[in-house]
């Protein structure tokens, strides 16, 4: 097995747990405390925080007629040849002819998450589900500073962003002179918004990632970026934590979120954190939970961001029901996804509402309906949680190496349909084991008080942070660990029994951070990673879709001693 330098210090490191040898690995970056001294330990400094949200629904794009209303165009359906801003002669507000203007080109965002030749056909509207009120996708951003350190996370509605583009938002932050020492990148993995990946285009050879748009996104980062620098101020932090599965008696955590692959395994405490300035008003909100957000996947062509919306809204602005109301708590919140690998998704979850109402159609109503049951037990963490003043605030930074032995993904690469850096091998030469192309990727460590995030560069399966192979963690009353019918089951008897990671966080409220810097598919342990006998990484093996989406099967293991690792160092 082959390893970097830098990898193989985080072996190193990851030996001498709990020893003497803690001083032989050093993370890449790390405040307070780097080496360099800029952001050196200020005692006693408070916490200051601020947020903003600013949209990223695309600023050109062409839409189509849908003539068989299968949401896939057919490359003959007539286009609306309006230019950038859809408008033509004639409609409302038409202020002339522009860019792409009847020109018989198609300028189409792809939507990503769910096939091929899907271009977006508008934004869903306040017409549509629950809360009457449109939607969107956005760029969220806060920013934390205490003393010499500040920090800004950037959580985008998108399906993900590859390292390279974390690496120009961070320039493009240095070039416009914002004083960071860390810029954290998140992607909520909705599947109703453009393809930044270019993995969902026209067609399986033909890239859906639209530079333009991506530099939109990118400028639209910093802008939050900027906006939350300006708005800085004190805060005191408040952390909470519920069960999502005791809220339905019926049906436990599969009334919010399935599990698609056994072994049935959901992370199921929604966590929850508020920042609030000295007059007690809301800074930001952050949410963290881990799911797919794709509960119309296949049956929509409007960009949404899905249940994440009415999340966000319900913490912000409260909610309505037939029975009762509540209030929201004010200010931008940020939905961060975590484990939502495995798989951790919307689909087949038919929620029962507060009213008694049970949604069992694929519909924008039953999407609100989840959003705003995750929505309402964010609210119950944060009027639950404790509050602190001042709570310290650090974070450590590792970059690392990994191969790329997925047979698709490589083609993708070689054919241009993925366009990211790769080290390491020779592209004049024909790839195989000894020629393999590998990428650069990172893992962070942050801590606010009792709050610890890890990011992981990918969807990591929850079991990887929590084990649960003993059935603990199930918690729906009907399901099992290992499905009865499957043809195809996991060897349990073979499966890690840890410490997991979540074993190794040192804080109390123990975030993950899915696609964290980086979307390098799923994160799949050893013991159940196998692949297709005759087409491995194309084709799936039964039950094991995953797999064609993953890097391969030494993906979770190098993760696992990176962040291992950082959890352990101390300055």
């Amino acid at each position: 097995m082959r390893y970097t330098l830098l990898a193989l210090g985080t072996l190193l490191c990851a030996a001498c747990r709990g020893g003497d040898d803690s001083d032989a690995y050093t993370p890449d970056l790390a405040c307070p405390g780097d080496a360099s001294g800029v952001c050196d330990l200020v005692e006693d400094a408070p916490l200051r925080a601020g947020a903003a949200v600013v949209s990223i629904v695309p600023e050109c794009y062409e839409t189509w007629q849908d003539s068989n209303g299968d949401h896939q165009w057919t490359g003959t359906e007539p286009i609306h040849d309006c230019g950038c801003d859809r408008l033509c002669p004639g409609d409302e507000g038409y202020p002339g002819p522009d860019e792409g203007e009847d020109d018989d080109q198609f300028q189409a965002q792809w939507l990503a998450g769910g096939g091929h030749s899907i271009p977006v056909n508008g934004v869903r509207d306040a017409s549509m589900g629950l809360r009457g009120e449109g939607d969107g996708l956005w760029a969220r951003a806060l920013v934390l500073e205490q003393g010499n350190t500040t920090v800004a996370i950037v959580a985008f509605d998108l399906i993900g962003l590859f390292y390279d583009d974390t690496l120009r938002i961070r320039d493009l932050a240095t070039t416009r002179g914002l004083d960071l020492d860390h810029l954290v990148v998140h992607a909520t993995h909705v599947h109703a918004g453009p393809d930044t990946m270019g993995i969902w285009g026209p067609n399986i050879t033909q890239t859906g990632y639209d530079p333009r748009y991506v530099e939109q996104v990118r400028s639209a980062a910093v802008d939050a970026i900027e906006q939350a620098l300006d708005g800085l101020t004190e805060v005191t932090l408040t952390l909470g934590e519920v069960d999502a599965a005791a809220y339905s008696p019926e049906k436990g955590v599969f009334n919010v979120n399935s599990d698609t692959r056994d072994p049935w395994i959901i992370r199921n405490e929604l966590r929850a954190a508020r920042f609030a300035d000295a007059s007690g008003d809301t800074v930001a909100t952050l949410v963290n939970w881990a799911s797919h957000p794709e509960t119309l996947l296949g049956s929509n062509a409007l960009m949404t961001s899905g249940f994440v919306h009415a999340l966000r809204a319900t913490v912000e602005e409260g909610v309505t029901w037939d029975t009762y109301s509540r209030s929201g708590v004010g200010g931008p919140c940020i939905y961060i996804n975590g484990a939502l690998g495995g798989m951790m998704t919307t689909l087949r979850v038919d929620p029962i509402d507060p009213d008694g109402n049970e949604w069992t159609e694929k519909s924008f109503e039953a999407v609100d309906v989840i959003g705003q049951l995750l929505g309402e037990m964010a609210l119950d963490a944060i009027e639950e949680g404790e509050s602190s003043a001042a709570p310290q605030l650090s974070f450590q930074v590792e970059k690392f190496e990994v191969p790329i032995e997925n047979h698709g993904l490589q083609a993708m690469s070689l054919l241009g349909v993925i366009d990211r850096a790769t080290t390491r091998w020779d592209p004049e030469q024909p790839i195989d084991d000894d020629n393999l192309p590998w990428v650069v990727t990172e893992v962070d460590v942050l801590t606010v008080g009792s709050m610890q995030w890890l990011t992981i560069p990918g969807e990591p399966l929850p079991e990887l942070i929590i084990g649960g192979y003993d059935g603990s963690r199930v918690n729906a009353p009907g399901k099992e660990l290992v499905s009865s019918d499957n043809p195809n089951p996991p060897d349990l008897e073979a499966a890690p029994p840890g410490p997991y990671l979540a074993d190794l966080m040192t804080a109390e409220h123990k975030w993950i951070v899915g696609l964290g810097n980086d979307e390098l598919g799923y994160i799949i342990p050893a013991y159940d990673f196998e692949l297709h006998s005759g087409v491995p990484y194309v084709l799936p093996a039964e039950g094991h879709y995953e797999e064609t989406n993953s890097l391969g099967p030494d993906m979770a293991d190098r993760i696992e001693k990176v962040a291992a690792a950082l959890l352990q160092w101390t300055p």
